[in-house]
Protein backbone atom coordinates (compact mmCIF):
# COMPACT_ATOMS: atom_id res chain seq x y z
CA UNK A 1 0.00 0.00 0.00
CA UNK A 2 2.81 2.41 0.85
CA UNK A 3 4.55 1.70 -2.44
CA UNK A 4 1.30 2.16 -4.38
CA UNK A 5 0.63 5.51 -2.73
CA UNK A 6 4.22 6.66 -3.22
CA UNK A 7 4.15 5.59 -6.86
CA UNK A 8 0.90 7.45 -7.45
CA UNK A 9 2.44 10.57 -5.96
CA UNK A 10 5.59 10.30 -8.09
CA UNK A 11 3.63 9.72 -11.30
CA UNK A 12 1.47 12.72 -10.51
CA UNK A 13 4.56 14.89 -10.03
CA UNK A 14 6.13 13.61 -13.24
CA UNK A 15 3.12 14.27 -15.44
CA UNK A 16 2.46 17.69 -13.92
CA UNK A 17 5.78 18.93 -15.25
CA UNK A 18 5.82 20.75 -18.57
CA UNK A 19 9.21 19.27 -19.41
CA UNK A 20 7.65 15.79 -19.51
CA UNK A 21 5.25 16.82 -22.25
CA UNK A 22 7.99 18.80 -23.99
CA UNK A 23 9.99 15.59 -24.42
CA UNK A 24 7.04 13.92 -26.12
CA UNK A 25 6.67 16.98 -28.36
CA UNK A 26 10.36 16.74 -29.31
CA UNK A 27 9.90 13.09 -30.29
CA UNK A 28 6.85 13.94 -32.41
CA UNK A 29 8.76 16.76 -34.10
CA UNK A 30 11.65 14.43 -34.90
CA UNK A 31 9.35 11.88 -36.52
CA UNK A 32 7.61 14.63 -38.49
CA UNK A 33 10.96 15.86 -39.80
CA UNK A 34 11.95 12.32 -40.79
CA UNK A 35 8.63 11.90 -42.60
CA UNK A 36 9.13 15.21 -44.41
CA UNK A 37 12.64 14.28 -45.51
CA UNK A 38 11.60 10.78 -46.55
CA UNK A 39 8.65 12.15 -48.54
CA UNK A 40 10.74 14.54 -50.58
CA UNK A 41 13.46 11.95 -51.17
CA UNK A 42 11.25 8.90 -51.56
CA UNK A 43 12.34 8.36 -55.15
CA UNK A 44 15.91 7.85 -53.97
CA UNK A 45 14.86 5.64 -51.07
CA UNK A 46 12.68 3.28 -53.08
CA UNK A 47 14.40 -0.02 -53.63
CA UNK A 48 16.07 -0.68 -56.94
CA UNK A 49 19.01 -3.01 -56.63
CA UNK A 50 20.70 -4.80 -59.46
CA UNK A 51 22.74 -7.92 -58.90
CA UNK A 52 24.75 -9.11 -61.85
CA UNK A 53 22.90 -8.38 -65.08
CA UNK A 54 19.66 -10.28 -64.66
CA UNK A 55 18.34 -9.85 -61.10
CA UNK A 56 16.57 -6.62 -60.16
CA UNK A 57 14.61 -5.94 -56.99
CA UNK A 58 12.32 -2.93 -57.29
CA UNK A 59 9.47 -1.64 -55.22
CA UNK A 60 8.22 0.73 -52.54
CA UNK A 61 10.47 0.87 -49.53
CA UNK A 62 9.16 4.02 -47.82
CA UNK A 63 6.23 2.84 -45.71
CA UNK A 64 4.86 3.30 -42.20
CA UNK A 65 7.09 0.45 -41.01
CA UNK A 66 10.11 2.05 -42.66
CA UNK A 67 9.49 5.36 -40.87
CA UNK A 68 9.03 3.66 -37.47
CA UNK A 69 12.31 1.80 -38.03
CA UNK A 70 14.14 4.92 -39.20
CA UNK A 71 12.86 6.87 -36.18
CA UNK A 72 14.21 4.19 -33.88
CA UNK A 73 17.62 4.18 -35.55
CA UNK A 74 17.91 7.97 -35.25
CA UNK A 75 16.39 8.61 -31.81
CA UNK A 76 17.99 5.74 -29.89
CA UNK A 77 21.53 6.95 -30.55
CA UNK A 78 21.48 10.21 -28.57
CA UNK A 79 18.04 11.77 -28.15
CA UNK A 80 16.25 9.06 -26.16
CA UNK A 81 19.15 8.44 -23.71
CA UNK A 82 19.44 12.22 -23.24
CA UNK A 83 15.73 12.61 -22.43
CA UNK A 84 15.76 9.67 -20.02
CA UNK A 85 18.94 10.94 -18.34
CA UNK A 86 17.45 14.42 -17.94
CA UNK A 87 14.28 13.16 -16.26
CA UNK A 88 15.94 10.55 -14.03
CA UNK A 89 18.77 12.88 -13.11
CA UNK A 90 16.26 15.15 -11.43
CA UNK A 91 14.26 12.47 -9.64
CA UNK A 92 16.28 12.69 -6.41
CA UNK A 93 18.84 15.44 -6.99
CA UNK A 94 16.19 17.88 -8.22
CA UNK A 95 14.04 17.41 -5.14
CA UNK A 96 17.05 17.60 -2.86
CA UNK A 97 18.10 20.87 -4.50
CA UNK A 98 14.63 22.37 -4.17
CA UNK A 99 14.21 21.15 -0.58
CA UNK A 100 11.10 19.05 -1.21
CA UNK A 101 12.93 15.80 -0.48
CA UNK A 102 13.19 16.74 3.20
CA UNK A 103 9.41 17.08 3.39
CA UNK A 104 8.92 13.80 1.58
CA UNK A 105 11.23 11.89 3.92
CA UNK A 106 9.62 13.39 7.01
CA UNK A 107 6.63 11.13 6.37
CA UNK A 108 6.55 7.63 7.90
CA UNK A 109 7.60 5.96 4.65
CA UNK A 110 10.82 3.90 4.37
CA UNK A 111 13.49 5.43 2.17
CA UNK A 112 13.64 2.25 0.11
CA UNK A 113 9.95 2.68 -0.77
CA UNK A 114 10.54 6.30 -1.77
CA UNK A 115 13.45 5.41 -4.04
CA UNK A 116 11.74 2.39 -5.60
CA UNK A 117 8.65 4.47 -6.36
CA UNK A 118 10.86 7.04 -8.09
CA UNK A 119 12.60 4.30 -10.06
CA UNK A 120 9.29 2.76 -11.14
CA UNK A 121 8.14 6.22 -12.22
CA UNK A 122 11.33 6.62 -14.24
CA UNK A 123 10.77 3.24 -15.86
CA UNK A 124 7.21 4.24 -16.71
CA UNK A 125 8.52 7.35 -18.42
CA UNK A 126 11.25 5.45 -20.28
CA UNK A 127 8.79 2.84 -21.59
CA UNK A 128 6.13 5.45 -22.44
CA UNK A 129 8.44 7.69 -24.44
CA UNK A 130 9.94 4.72 -26.32
CA UNK A 131 6.56 3.29 -27.28
CA UNK A 132 5.36 6.80 -28.15
CA UNK A 133 8.18 7.02 -30.68
CA UNK A 134 7.01 3.81 -32.34
CA UNK A 135 3.30 4.72 -32.33
CA UNK A 136 3.93 8.18 -33.77
CA UNK A 137 6.28 6.72 -36.38
CA UNK A 138 3.66 4.21 -37.50
CA UNK A 139 0.85 6.79 -37.38
CA UNK A 140 2.58 9.52 -39.36
CA UNK A 141 4.11 6.94 -41.69
CA UNK A 142 0.71 5.43 -42.45
CA UNK A 143 -0.86 8.84 -43.13
CA UNK A 144 1.98 9.95 -45.42
CA UNK A 145 3.21 6.75 -47.07
CA UNK A 146 0.63 4.07 -46.37
CA UNK A 147 1.20 0.45 -45.36
CA UNK A 148 3.70 -1.94 -46.90
CA UNK A 149 6.73 -4.15 -46.40
CA UNK A 150 9.48 -3.37 -43.95
CA UNK A 151 12.68 -2.88 -45.94
CA UNK A 152 15.88 -2.86 -43.90
CA UNK A 153 19.28 -1.86 -45.25
CA UNK A 154 21.65 -3.31 -42.65
CA UNK A 155 24.34 -5.75 -43.64
CA UNK A 156 22.54 -6.29 -46.92
CA UNK A 157 18.90 -6.07 -47.91
CA UNK A 158 16.12 -7.57 -45.78
CA UNK A 159 12.47 -7.38 -46.84
CA UNK A 160 9.80 -8.44 -44.35
CA UNK A 161 6.14 -8.66 -45.28
CA UNK A 162 3.90 -6.22 -43.32
CA UNK A 163 2.68 -8.57 -40.58
CA UNK A 164 6.13 -10.01 -39.89
CA UNK A 165 7.66 -6.54 -40.09
CA UNK A 166 5.18 -5.17 -37.55
CA UNK A 167 5.86 -8.05 -35.14
CA UNK A 168 9.61 -7.56 -35.47
CA UNK A 169 9.24 -3.83 -34.86
CA UNK A 170 7.10 -4.50 -31.77
CA UNK A 171 9.80 -6.82 -30.42
CA UNK A 172 12.50 -4.27 -31.23
CA UNK A 173 10.66 -1.44 -29.49
CA UNK A 174 10.09 -3.65 -26.46
CA UNK A 175 13.82 -4.35 -26.23
CA UNK A 176 14.60 -0.67 -26.83
CA UNK A 177 12.30 0.24 -23.92
CA UNK A 178 14.17 -2.25 -21.72
CA UNK A 179 17.47 -0.64 -22.77
CA UNK A 180 16.10 2.81 -21.83
CA UNK A 181 15.09 1.38 -18.44
CA UNK A 182 18.71 0.32 -17.90
CA UNK A 183 19.81 3.89 -18.65
CA UNK A 184 17.12 5.09 -16.24
CA UNK A 185 18.70 3.06 -13.44
CA UNK A 186 22.09 4.63 -14.18
CA UNK A 187 20.52 8.10 -14.08
CA UNK A 188 18.76 7.32 -10.80
CA UNK A 189 21.95 6.08 -9.15
CA UNK A 190 23.85 9.22 -10.16
CA UNK A 191 20.91 11.35 -9.01
CA UNK A 192 21.31 9.80 -5.55
CA UNK A 193 25.07 10.44 -5.53
CA UNK A 194 25.04 14.06 -6.74
CA UNK A 195 23.00 16.99 -5.47
CA UNK A 196 22.71 18.83 -8.78
CA UNK A 197 20.25 17.34 -11.30
CA UNK A 198 22.17 18.72 -14.27
CA UNK A 199 25.34 17.09 -12.96
CA UNK A 200 23.56 13.75 -12.56
CA UNK A 201 22.05 13.96 -16.05
CA UNK A 202 25.30 15.12 -17.62
CA UNK A 203 27.33 12.35 -16.01
CA UNK A 204 24.78 9.77 -17.16
CA UNK A 205 25.29 10.88 -20.75
CA UNK A 206 29.05 11.14 -20.19
CA UNK A 207 29.19 7.56 -18.89
CA UNK A 208 27.42 6.37 -22.04
CA UNK A 209 29.80 8.35 -24.24
CA UNK A 210 32.87 6.97 -22.46
CA UNK A 211 31.57 3.42 -22.72
CA UNK A 212 30.78 3.97 -26.40
CA UNK A 213 34.27 5.35 -27.02
CA UNK A 214 35.96 2.43 -25.28
CA UNK A 215 33.82 0.08 -27.35
CA UNK A 216 35.61 1.18 -30.53
CA UNK A 217 39.14 1.08 -29.13
CA UNK A 218 40.92 -2.04 -30.43
CA UNK A 219 42.94 -2.63 -27.25
CA UNK A 220 39.74 -3.00 -25.23
CA UNK A 221 38.46 -5.76 -27.49
CA UNK A 222 38.35 -8.30 -24.65
CA UNK A 223 35.95 -6.27 -22.52
CA UNK A 224 33.83 -4.99 -25.41
CA UNK A 225 31.12 -7.69 -25.04
CA UNK A 226 30.63 -6.65 -21.39
CA UNK A 227 30.38 -2.89 -21.92
CA UNK A 228 27.09 -1.13 -21.17
CA UNK A 229 26.76 0.50 -24.58
CA UNK A 230 27.68 -2.67 -26.47
CA UNK A 231 24.51 -4.33 -25.20
CA UNK A 232 22.08 -1.41 -25.37
CA UNK A 233 21.37 -1.82 -29.13
CA UNK A 234 20.10 -5.38 -28.62
CA UNK A 235 16.88 -4.37 -30.36
CA UNK A 236 18.75 -4.35 -33.68
CA UNK A 237 19.04 -8.13 -33.56
CA UNK A 238 15.25 -8.31 -34.10
CA UNK A 239 15.57 -6.45 -37.39
CA UNK A 240 17.66 -8.93 -39.32
CA UNK A 241 16.75 -11.72 -41.70
CA UNK A 242 17.01 -14.17 -38.80
CA UNK A 243 16.63 -13.18 -35.15
CA UNK A 244 19.71 -13.87 -33.04
CA UNK A 245 17.95 -14.93 -29.84
CA UNK A 246 21.18 -15.99 -28.14
CA UNK A 247 22.72 -12.55 -28.60
CA UNK A 248 19.55 -10.85 -27.36
CA UNK A 249 19.42 -13.06 -24.27
CA UNK A 250 23.08 -12.42 -23.44
CA UNK A 251 22.65 -8.65 -23.79
CA UNK A 252 19.43 -8.62 -21.76
CA UNK A 253 20.99 -10.63 -18.94
CA UNK A 254 24.05 -8.39 -18.83
CA UNK A 255 21.93 -5.22 -18.72
CA UNK A 256 19.83 -6.81 -15.98
CA UNK A 257 22.99 -7.52 -13.98
CA UNK A 258 24.11 -3.91 -14.41
CA UNK A 259 20.66 -2.68 -13.34
CA UNK A 260 20.53 -4.87 -10.24
CA UNK A 261 24.01 -3.72 -9.16
CA UNK A 262 23.15 -0.04 -9.69
CA UNK A 263 19.83 -0.37 -7.85
CA UNK A 264 21.67 -1.95 -4.91
CA UNK A 265 24.20 0.91 -4.84
CA UNK A 266 21.45 3.53 -5.11
CA UNK A 267 19.44 1.97 -2.27
CA UNK A 268 22.53 1.67 -0.07
CA UNK A 269 23.60 5.28 -0.61
CA UNK A 270 20.09 6.71 -0.35
CA UNK A 271 19.47 4.95 2.95
CA UNK A 272 22.70 6.34 4.44
CA UNK A 273 22.90 9.85 3.01
CA UNK A 274 21.87 12.79 5.16
CA UNK A 275 19.17 14.44 3.05
CA UNK A 276 17.09 15.85 5.88
CA UNK A 277 19.19 18.85 6.69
Amino acid sequence: MRLTAALRTELSKLFRQRSTYASFAVIAALVALLAWGSYYHRDHLNVQLKMGSDFIVAGKSVTALFLAHAAMDVAMVVLMPLLVAFVLGGMVAGERQSGTLRTLLSRPVPRSVVLISKLLTGWTYAVAITLFLGVVGLGIGYLVFGWGDLVIFRGGLTILEPRTGLLRLAEAYGLAAAAMCAIAVLGMMLSVIFDNPLTAAGLTVAALLVSGTVEFMPYFERIKPYLFTTNLPMYKDCLRASVDTASISDSALLLLAYAVAMIFVALLLFSRRDVTC
